[in-house]
């Protein structure tokens, strides 16, 4: 007799010396398996997660220059288009304020208009005098042609007026340049470079300040693949930061990456998180609760 016979034999023997206890047996072992399957049925699951500002900027001067002043340093709230930065800029304001004067300059323009009315006259004149036989038709050809050259000279000075203007233009953009703005709304982390530096663009120093913005807070959850096809935009979870902070925050995820990282076999969802009153700092663990 087999071996695998042998085992079917005692087991048949078993069961009827037990009295049917066997198929009891193996009826509870079926029914604890059932629920322990069950728990595997999508529900809530909680993942770590990091609150982080929503961008981390480093302000640098598109010209180089010597820093004048720094008009906010570590720690401090700046708003949107408000000045950072300031490079001396003496020559370029000079460079604006010659600009100018040269744009506002109409002297040229009116000689010009004054000529080409003159010159219209003149010719009226002599086609007047034309018709009556008491002008040459020579006399009245340089009239004519010291009309056109009148509104040649017009034009010129027109053309001259519009150039000055966008040399204006111009001086005004380059002294633009010399005062950095913030482009965000948020605060100082670090202050680089202080007043009396010079800046030079391309040079191994180049970043003044650096600028979070904390309102919204970007919220990062790192995810295993398993759950790549249950997690959409829009679904909504529950964040708790790390102690010591307090509160329970709701957002909706608002990106789900499409490429997977294959070394650890996890991908990244991210969140919004309002921040108004700037309570909440970047930087912080926290969990994240989904219904799955």
């Amino acid at each position: 007799m087999t071996k695998t016979n042998e085992v079917n034999q005692r087991m048949k023997q078993a069961t009827a010396m037990s009295g049917g206890r066997y198929r009891w047996v193996s009826g509870l072992l079926l029914a604890a398996w059932i629920p322990a399957f069950a728990a595997e049925v999508p529900g809530q699951a909680t993942f770590d997660c990091l609150i982080e500002p929503s961008q981390l900027l480093e302000i640098r001067s598109p010209v180089t220059g010597l820093i004048d002043q720094v008009h906010a340093g570590r720690g401090d709230t700046v708003k949107r288009n408000t000045p950072l930065v300031s490079l001396e800029s003496s020559v370029e304001r000079a460079a604006a304020e010659l600009a100018g004067v040269r744009a506002a300059m109409n002297g040229p323009l009116a000689v010009a208009e004054s000529r080409l009315a003159h010159a219209i006259q003149s010719l009226n004149r002599r086609n007047a005098l034309a018709q009556k036989n008491y002008s040459s038709a020579q006399e009245r050809d340089d009239a004519e042609a010291e009309k056109n050259v009148a509104q040649a000279e017009l034009l010129s000075a027109r053309e001259s007026k519009q150039v000055a203007k966008l040399e204006l233009a111009y001086a005004n953009a380059q002294l633009g340049l010399r005062v950095i703005h913030s482009p965000i709304d948020g605060i100082v982390t670090e202050q680089l470079m202080y007043p009396g530096e010079v800046v030079e663009v391309g040079g191994t120093t180049t970043t003044i300040l650096k600028l979070a913005q904390i309102d919204p807070l970007r919220v990062k959850m790192i995810l295993p693949l398993a759950y790549y096809t249950r997690v959409k935009p829009g679904m909504r979870a529950d964040i708790v930061p790390e102690a010591p902070l307090e509160g329970r925050y709701n957002v909706a995820i608002n990106l789900v990456d499409q490429v997977i990282d294959a070394a650890s076999g996890t991908f990244q969802v991210r969140a919004d998180l309002s921040n108004p009153s700037g309570n909440l700092p970047g930087g912080v663990k926290c969990k994240a609760t989904l219904a799955l």
